[in-house]
């Protein structure tokens, strides 16, 4: 019996390598930033925003592209102080207003302040998934009452 010689190993598994890291998943990390000190209902659009966000594009009008596989982070920070805490609480799909439940549930809770969900589902072509934050505002451990929502959307892109 022949031995395979290692260039041949080497080209054989260059591609299988190269194809699997290109359909590798990916951990994106959401950061709603919040003016806790001012934050209200029903003005809740005007106290927070995404990191990064193009000042010219709205909460509502804020998207996340994505791929199928991939796990979505939304965490929440204070911008006010950093004894002000942010708990992002739930992530609820918006119905049919935005197409199919991409993440398999409707709604997905919160654990240690942040939601996490791995994308399941594509969304139809040309179609954005509209979801609502629900979060809660902490000021030097003391609760601020209400809770706040914003509905941002995720594009499932790459299918």
């Amino acid at each position: 019996m022949k031995p395979i010689p290692a260039i041949r190993i080497i080209l054989f598994l260059l591609p299988v390598l190269l194809l699997t890291n290109l359909s590798a998943q990916t951990e994106r990390v959401i950061i709603l930033e919040v003016n806790t000190t001012d934050i209200e209902n029903p003005n809740v659009n005007d106290f927070c925003n995404f990191q990064g966000q193009d000042p010219q594009v709205s909460n509502e009008d804020y998207t996340v592209e994505a791929n199928l596989g991939d796990t979505i982070i939304w965490r929440g920070v204070s911008t006010s102080s950093p004894d002000h805490t942010v708990e992002i609480r739930a992530i609820n799909h918006q119905g049919n207003r935005g197409g199919r439940d991409i993440f398999g549930s409707n709604k997905l809770s919160g654990e240690n302040g942040e939601v996490r969900g791995t994308i399941i589902n594509r969304t139809e072509a040309g179609t954005d998934y509209k979801y609502k934050i629900q979060f809660r505002v902490y000021i030097d451990g003391s609760r601020k009452r209400g809770t706040f929502n914003i509905d941002p959307k995720i594009r499932v892109v790459g299918q």
